[in-house]
Formats: C-alpha cells, structure tokens, sequence
C-alpha cells in the first residue's frame, strides 16, 4: 500500500477518531483500489470500505462524515463506501464483482 503523507495521517487519524467515538461498531476498515495496489496516480482518490456491524446500523452516514470532515485539513480525497456485515454477507453470497475486487485489492487498517 502506498499512501502519500496526507493520506496517512489522515488514515491514523480516522481509525483513532472512528475507535475511541464509536467503540465497538466497525467490524473493518479496508483500503482498496489503486492505493492499496500500489498502482495509483497523483490524482488518485483513496477508496476506504467500512463494514459497521450490524447493530451499528444507523451510524453508517455518520461514520462516513466523520472521514470527510477530517479529510478538509489535508490534501486527501477519501471515497468512503459502509456496508452493515448482513450486507457486505449478502454481496459474497450473491458472487458481487465488487466484493470480488475488493478483496482481491484489500488492506486490512482496522
């Protein structure tokens, strides 16, 4: 995984926020795409999988803004996707191409 140091300190900063605010909820935090291959451009964004669990699942919207609202002070472009587990379960039973490329591609930060 190649991140710029914007993009991790961002990162660091995201997992702390997400554990210490909301506890117990993420089940994962990948990094996908082109920054976890290695392979990105300058103008890359950084492709963040969030799976909350179950029970967590009113919080989907609010975790996700907690990631663009730390974003604003660094030169970082976060796409931040939330699944519950039921529904990133659902995309491997159903043989998602979507799931398939992210967990081809997925570095496990949480």
């Amino acid at each position: 995984m190649r991140l710029t140091p914007d993009e991790q300190a961002w990162l660091d900063a995201y997992r702390q926020a997400l554990v210490e605010r909301y506890p117990g909820s993420i089940a994962q935090l990948v990094i996908y795409g082109s920054k976890a291959r290695g392979d990105a451009h300058p103008d890359s964004d950084l492709d963040v999988l969030l799976v909350v669990r179950n029970e967590a699942e009113a919080l989907r919207r609010p975790l996700r803004r907690l990631g663009y609202d730390l974003a604003v002070a660094l030169d970082v472009v976060p796409s931040i996707l939330a699944y519950t587990q039921a529904e990133w379960d659902r995309r491997k039973q159903s043989g998602s191409p979507f799931r398939q490329v992210v967990e081809r591609d997925a570095v496990s930060v949480l």
